[in-house]
């Protein structure tokens, strides 16, 4: 479960230190009274001055939903995958993929990023890779 949980909690500080303060979320943090915990973590100098390049600001932490959703679905179905948990296994990454598409198209708001893509698609098949023993997957068709 921690390789499940530990992807949301990076791509979530990664959110909170480095994108702009003007997302929902911060809205959120305030209401619920932690403004000033977040404004500690997003003032701090040392993280500031990090150079991290900005594929990391900006696509990683989608991405790194994306593996953990996948990745914790395989593991409540005991890595089984047949029509029903197919369906759920496909479904974020397909929403991440096609409003990637849709905002190359002008469909979906937003500004496609090849990055993105990639890196959304490699998140997607991750999950299945990372199994230590690929044979563990059990496929059904019925």
């Amino acid at each position: 479960m921690i390789i499940g949980i530990l992807p949301v909690i990076v791509g979530g500080l990664i959110y909170l230190t480095y994108r702009t303060d003007s997302l929902l979320m911060f809205g959120w943090f305030n209401k619920i009274g932690l403004s000033d915990t977040v404004d500690f973590l997003r003032s701090n100098t040392h993280l500031q001055n990090l150079p991290i390049p900005s594929w990391i600001k900006f696509s990683l932490p989608d991405a790194l939903w994306l593996f953990s959703f996948n990745y914790i679905l395989l593991i409540l179905w005991n890595f089984n995958v047949n029509r029903q948990s197919a369906f759920w296994l496909f479904l974020a990454p397909a929403i991440g993929v096609f409003s990637e598409i849709g905002q190359l198209n002008g469909i979906v708001p937003g500004t496609f990023d090849m990055v993105d893509l990639g890196l959304l698609l490699i998140a997607t098949l991750l999950p299945f890779l990372s199994i230590n023993n690929l044979k563990s997957i059990k496929l059904k068709t019925i």
